[in-house]
C-alpha cells in the first residue's frame, strides 16, 4: 500500500516527495470561504501560507451550465 511504503522510507531514514495539481480543487472553492475553513479548522503555519500563495492573483472561474 501506498501509505506503507512511505511509512517504510520515513523509518529507513530516506526521502519522499508528493505532487499535487491544486489547480482545479482552487478554481472550485470560493478563496475566502477556504482561508475561513483553514482558520476555523486551527491550520496555519507554512501549510496555510502555502496556499494563500497559490491563491493570490488567481482568478475564480465561473462555472455555467
Amino acid at each position: 500500500m501506498f501509505i506503507d511504503r512511505i511509512a517504510r522510507c520515513i523509518d529507513e531514514g530516506g526521502i519522499w516527495m508528493c505532487f499535487l495539481d491544486l489547480a482545479k480543487a482552487f478554481d472550485k472553492v470560493p478563496h475566502k470561504r477556504l482561508i475561513e475553513k483553514l482558520q476555523k479548522h486551527r491550520i496555519g503555519g507554512r501549510l496555510k501560507c502555502v496556499i494563500e500563495s497559490c491563491l493570490a492573483n488567481r482568478r475564480q472561474r465561473v462555472y455555467i451550465k
